[in-house]
């Protein structure tokens, strides 16, 4: 009966303690530094196993008690062998502060022996790859066994007591309590540390989260103020090329205006040198008249303030108006220019004329600028196959032949809205590498600095071109291999797209 009190206030005593420091850990400890958390746990589990001696049950002086959990426990839970050792030296020098005789001296060393032999247990269990249940039985039986041996050794140097009578006497009773309890409270403290691994893992990721969160807002800022700088920015830009536009225009239109009157000379005032002056101020003023609306157009594509008149166009009055401009250039520059108008190709499609035109215009420009032997082809070709409501022109070979308009007649069924028109401008020119030809499209900028300075040029041609078929619910591409000649492809729908599933 004395053994069960004994044994059930030691019990109590080690849930409490685990209990207090349980809380204590989650309230203060896991608050400090990890070294000093370290060190006030190695204090925990040494007061732990004072307060079993100090609550003991004593037996001709010998104190018959739990000492040897925290022990076990270490071995387990302690990343560290050293911790093992030092808390078995401070329970011993506990016990021999508690008597300063035989029995203390005993007590000291078999404790201090039983750290040490449970520092190298702990080394040993960590390098081998058990289960923790597995672990947990070496480390239990082990120690236990040890600490009985032990026991009844200092017994029998002390009284010359037999190790059968040590057995009968105590033996037998602590033993079995002492692996039970041990493999108990083993198992508590072990769900405690998988909690507590489970809080500091959850914190660690708490706290990553605060500092992304933290991190994107500061991020999101930065960004929106960026982006607000970006905006005003282009609003200035764009705004003040549009007025340094207008600004210029007024001049220049002038400048062209007088250049024209001395280049057509009705009065016959001028001869000469003159004349030839007057006709290159002139072409200079048209060429920067024309680098001027390129400006303004962009400044206008880039504010978003372009505007588009979507209504029916005839692509014959197109087609024809383009070969009429750009053949005698072809002519002057010996290129042969063809137009390619394909079957099913509809006679009107619902577009912005003027932007078309834009479009196509600055393709046919720069065709005839980067080609000098060859030809140049406008293609006109319809996807979507044949349907009802589009009446087909003739074939564009036989077109081509008599550039006479043929009868075309207006739709008068709803188009299909998946429907395009593909515009393909073709040359035989020096062509663009391919890991350039995106870069063609940004404005200002062409394939290289050779070739801006043999053919010049601001290269906003095709980016105004980019931007405004995008206006048009269209697209703008290219197919070009260095050498032979580029392919660029506008596809533009027959309807626009607003007015496309009405």
């Amino acid at each position: 009966m004395i053994f069960t009190k004994a044994l059930l206030t030691n019990i109590s005593l080690l849930i409490t303690l685990a209990y207090l420091f349980n809380m204590g850990y989650k309230y203060m400890i896991q608050h400090t530094s990890n070294r000093m958390k370290y060190i006030l746990t190695i204090g925990v589990f040494i007061a732990g196993g004072i307060l079993t001696m100090l609550f003991g049950l004593r037996i001709n002086d010998n104190i018959v008690d739990l000492r040897l959990v925290p022990i076990i426990v270490a071995v387990l839970v302690f990343p560290s062998p050293w911790a093992v050792f030092v808390i078995g030296i401070g329970i011993g020098l506990a016990r021999l502060g508690m008597n300063c005789d035989a029995l203390g001296l005993a007590g000291f060393l078999l404790t201090s022996i039983v750290g040490a032999v449970g520092s190298m247990l702990q080394k040993w269990l960590k390098s081998i790859n058990l289960r923790f249940v597995w672990k947990s039985v070496i480390a239990v039986v082990s120690i236990n066994i040890l600490f009985t041996m032990g026991a009844a050794l200092a017994v029998y140097i002390i009284h010359s007591t037999t190790f059968y009578q040590f057995w009968h006497d105590i033996g037998r009773y602590t033993f079995p309590l002492w692996l039970l309890l041990s493999g108990l409270f083993v198992f508590i403290i072990r769900d405690f540390q998988k909690e507590q691994l489970r809080v500091d893992e959850l914190r660690t990721m708490n706290l990553l989260l605060r500092r992304q969160t933290r991190e994107s807002r500061e991020a999101k800022r930065e960004i929106e103020e960026k982006a607000r700088e970006l905006m005003l920015a282009s609003k200035y830009k764009s705004e003040f090329l549009a007025n340094m536009s207008h600004e210029l225009k007024t001049p220049l239109n002038s400048i062209i205006l007088l250049s024209q009157l001395m280049k057509d000379n009705e009065d016959e005032r001028y001869e000469g040198d003159e004349l030839r002056y007057a006709e290159l101020i002139h072409g200079a003023g048209n060429e920067l008249l024309q680098l001027i609306n390129d400006i303004l157009d962009l400044s206008k594509v880039e504010a978003g303030k372009m505007d588009v008149f979507f209504e029916e166009v005839s692509l014959h009055d197109l087609v024809q108006n383009l070969h009429q401009q750009f053949h005698p250039l072809a002519e002057q520059k010996k290129l042969d220019f063809e137009i390619d108008i394909g079957p099913g190709v509809p006679h009107m499609i619902k577009t912005d004329a003027l932007r078309l035109n834009q479009i196509l215009r600055n393709l046919l420009v720069n065709a005839f600028k980067f080609t000098e032997t060859g030809s140049i082809k406008l293609i006109v070709r319809f996807e979507g196959g044949h349907s009802a409501a589009l009446e087909p022109i003739a074939s564009g070979r036989q077109w081509m032949r008599n550039l006479n308009p043929v009868s075309w007649g207006i739709p008068v069924k709803k188009r299909i809205p998946a429907q395009r028109i593909t515009f393909m401008v073709a040359d035989t020119g020096i062509g663009i590498d391919p890991e350039k030809q995106q870069l063609i499209f940004e404005a200002f900028r062409q394939e290289d600095g050779a070739i801006n300075r043999k053919y010049g040029g601001t290269g906003l041609g095709l980016s105004i071109s980019l931007q405004l078929s995008r206006l048009l619910g269209g697209s703008l591409s290219l197919d070009s291999v260095k050498g032979e000649g580029s392919k660029f492809m506008l596809k533009l729908p027959i309807m626009p797209p607003k007015q496309a599933n009405d």
